[in-house]
């Protein structure tokens, strides 16, 4: 057994209070903001989001709520 394991889910947790990119299960969509929560599911509630359709800005969302098994990944803006 390797102790150096992280588990994805801690991986999350410690992105709070930062920017992250989010791709959704809905062709081409990506959403980025701050991610305010997640819980152990998954589910995470963002804020100043803005939605992105093929790589080009579309709306602005403001507050959202995304269901974890609508998410395909999360990753830190830098």
């Amino acid at each position: 057994m390797v102790n150096g394991i992280v588990l994805p889910i801690k991986k999350v947790f410690a992105l709070v209070d930062s920017k992250i990119s989010v791709e959704i299960k809905d062709e081409g969509r990506k959403l980025q903001g701050r991610l305010v929560a997640v819980d152990e599911y998954l589910n995470i509630h963002m804020e100043e989001t803005l939605e992105f359709v093929d790589n080009q800005r579309g709306r602005s969302l403001g507050t959202v709520v995304i269901r974890g098994n609508n998410i395909l990944t999360i990753a830190p803006v830098i």
